[in-house]
């Protein structure tokens, strides 16, 4: 650095300029008021906000004879949308193994612990798997209680979760369904999928559910049948109040008799 840039570069830094009185009187004055300045507060940081929890909520539609029999019913709405959890299912089911219905039993019986159905009394009279997910059915029939469970358990595993359950019925015994015919049972409709459940008559051999735009082979033993599918069981945005004169179900059934016959749009056997 030679004489020349070294005066050059002194020029510009105020520490060495030479203050009059009156400037450095300025000076002194405003350094004073940056000092006695209270500093700002920085602004407060908004709260990060809290994760809404997600809900699963049921639709339960008791059966018709409940409408006679039961004290009072309840509708809830669901949730609408599709859920991916039930892309695997399959309009036909596949039968459960005995170390998969232990595990599911199990958290099913937990689920339903507390609700309405005596489950000291209660059978479990069906059980399917449709993909990734296995059904099982819960009954009383004096009173006529059932108690659906829907639950994730993939093939061959004891993992289970996602267990939904729905309890409906009524406060009497059970109405027989005459021999090539049917009761509807209750109806429960969860986030994203719904679940029904009926008796069958001795001459019914198989029920088809046509749920909208889904077709559904339901379960039926002994007496009775259950079937389960991704998506409603009722219209979407109703506002009917709960009770009776609440919302019509979207569903049609078709009975296939022993002899072959299938009954087209069967409709249920109702209390006389």
């Amino acid at each position: 650095m030679n004489v020349h840039t070294d005066s050059a570069l002194r020029a510009l830094d105020a520490t060495t300029a030479t203050l009059s009185a009156g400037e450095q009187e300025r000076a002194r004055a405003t350094l004073e008021r940056i000092v006695a300045t209270t500093p700002s507060t920085p602004a407060a940081q908004p709260a990060a906000p809290t994760p809404a929890r997600g809900s699963r909520r049921r639709l339960i539609l008791l059966p018709m004879a409940a409408l006679t029999l039961a004290l009072a019913w309840m509708v809830i709405p669901a949730l609408g949308g599709d859920n991916p959890a039930y892309a695997s299912w399959t309009a036909t089911p596949a039968s459960v193994t005995s170390v998969e219905l232990s595990a599911v039993a199990a958290a099913c019986r937990d689920k339903l612990r507390g609700s309405s159905i005596d489950l000291d009394r209660a059978r479990l009279v069906l059980s399917e798997r449709r993909g990734d997910h296995v059904a099982l059915l819960y009954r009383t029939e004096d009173p006529d209680m059932s108690g659906a469970c829907l639950a994730r358990n993939p093939r061959g595993s004891t993992d289970v979760d996602d267990v939904d359950d729905g309890v409906g019925g009524s406060t009497g015994p059970a109405l027989k369904a005459p021999a090539t015919g049917y009761t509807q049972g209750a109806i429960s409709q969860f986030d994203g999928a719904s679940i029904t459940d009926g008796a069958v008559g001795a001459a019914v051999t198989g029920i088809t559910i046509h749920a909208g735009t889904l077709t559904v082979n339901a379960s039926v033993q002994n007496g009775r049948y259950v079937a389960w599918w991704p998506g409603p069981a009722f219209p979407s945005g109703y506002v009917q109040p709960s009770g009776k004169g609440g919302p019509e179900p979207i569903l049609t059934y078709d009975l296939t008799l022993t002899d072959g016959t299938v009954i087209h749009n069967a409709q249920p056997t109702l209390p006389s």
